[in-house]
Order: structure tokens, then sequence, then C-alpha cells
């Protein structure tokens, strides 16, 4: 596969760095040792909900990141989010189905399918 978007060394970084710790996000459900106290301190049911802002966190940054280097334009990026926020809010308030109905958790998938967006951005224009 050819890359048509070659990306900084530091925009690599970054991709890498956001995504690992998207991922350690995802894991502080059932690890309390890989748990942040900063974050348990201020909101302490954040470990409940922080499954919804990883997963939106790490499809939108990992396909949108692959897009960008194939070359497909951001706005695709930015509808496919719109998408991912969509389909979160839909599941989130209306669909019971292995869920309990939960607006934190819409607001929380909300958040982590706009970070990445953010994110994709930032690299996409500086690096």
């Amino acid at each position: 596969m050819k890359f048509k978007y070659k990306v900084n060394p530091i925009g690599i970084l970054i991709q890498i760095g956001m995504l690992g710790l998207a991922y350690v996000l995802f894991f502080t459900r059932k690890k309390e040792s890989l748990r942040f106290d900063f974050i348990y301190q201020r909101l302490p049911d954040f470990h409940t909900h922080v499954s919804n802002f990883s997963i939106s966190y790490i499809i939108i940054s990992g396909v949108g990141f692959l897009w960008l280097l194939i070359g497909i334009p951001f706005r695709i990026i930015i509808y496919f989010s719109l998408l991912i926020i969509t389909i979160n809010i839909i599941y989130e308030l209306w669909i019971p189905i292995l869920n309990t109905i939960d607006k934190v958790d819409a607001y929380y998938g909300i958040f982590g399918s706009l970070l990445p967006v953010v994110q994709l951005f930032f690299i996409h224009k500086c690096f």
C-alpha cells in the first residue's frame, strides 16, 4: 500500500501515545492498579463510563489516521465521527440490549469521538 501523506515522526508519536493512553483508560475499568488517582478524585464514576470514551476514540483515531495516510479527505473523517456519535447516542439512549440506558455514557462517547478529530486535524495540519 502506498501512502499519499507522510507524517512527521512527532505526529506518529502523538498518535501512538494517545492510542496507548486510550487503551490504558479502557483497561482501568477492571484493573484498579492502572487507575489514575487525580482522575478518580475528581470523577469517582469515571471508570464506569470510560469504555464508551475509549472505544469511540480508538475506532475514530485508528481508522482516521489510516485514512489520512492514504489520502482520504479530512471531511470524511468528520462524517465518520458524526456517524459514530449518532450510533453512540442511539445505543445509549434507546437500545437496552446488553446495555443500561445512560446519558453519561453517551456524553463520554461523544467526547471520545470529538477528541480524535481534533487530534487528527492537528496532526494533518502541523505534522
